[in-house]
This record gives C-alpha cells, sequence and structure tokens, in this order.
C-alpha cells in the first residue's frame, strides 16, 4: 500500500465543510483532514471526477479551496485541493500544525 503525503487527522470539534458545485449546493461533516485534502460524512451522491468550490470554517475564519472528488468511501466521499489562495492556505496549514500538536500531546 502506498503511503500518504501527510498524515491525516480527524477533527476535535464539529467541523462543517460546505460544497458549491454546477447545479448543487450542501454541507456535510468533515471526517478527516490533510493539507492536500479532507474527507466528509454524507449520504450525498457525487461522482468521482466532480470539481467544487469548498469552505472549511474554523474558529470565526474560513479557508476556501476548489477541490476534486478522488474517492467515495463507505460514509461519504473524500476530495484533493486542487488551489487555493495563500491566505487560504496559510489558515488551512494553522489548522494542521494545530491538528498535528494536539494528537502529538495525546
Amino acid at each position: 500500500m502506498p503511503s500518504r503525503r501527510a498524515k491525516r487527522f480527524r477533527t476535535i470539534a464539529d467541523t462543517e465543510v460546505g460544497f458549491v458545485g454546477t447545479d448543487v449546493k450542501f454541507s456535510a461533516p468533515l471526517l478527516d483532514f490533510s493539507p492536500f485534502g479532507l474527507s466528509v460524512k454524507t449520504s450525498q451522491e457525487v461522482k468521482v471526477g466532480t470539481v467544487f468550490r469548498l469552505g472549511v470554517k474554523i474558529g470565526s475564519d474560513y479557508f476556501r479551496a476548489a477541490g476534486v472528488v478522488r474517492a467515495k468511501i463507505p460514509e461519504g466521499f473524500a476530495v484533493e485541493f486542487l488551489a487555493m489562495t495563500s491566505t487560504d492556505r496559510a489558515l488551512m496549514r494553522r489548522l494542521y500544525l494545530r491538528l498535528d500538536m494536539a494528537a502529538r500531546a495525546e
């Protein structure tokens, strides 16, 4: 099995991810997260290859990105980040580092 590019973390607090596509708009609970993508729990039907604009609320801030559905998983689907602004990338990395530090403290 190939190794992942980065460790994935499950978020401690409930975190919603908002998705906007060509003809659909919905939100779903975040399952896990890495600097390269995320997975969500949802019964929403999506096709692998579907591109979304997505937003993740972190405290009072949001990071936004473009992402593509890379895989369906039993409880939802996984998304790879395609693009985000430098400000959004910095916010996303801060969240990732916070989750990494919390996991090391356990």
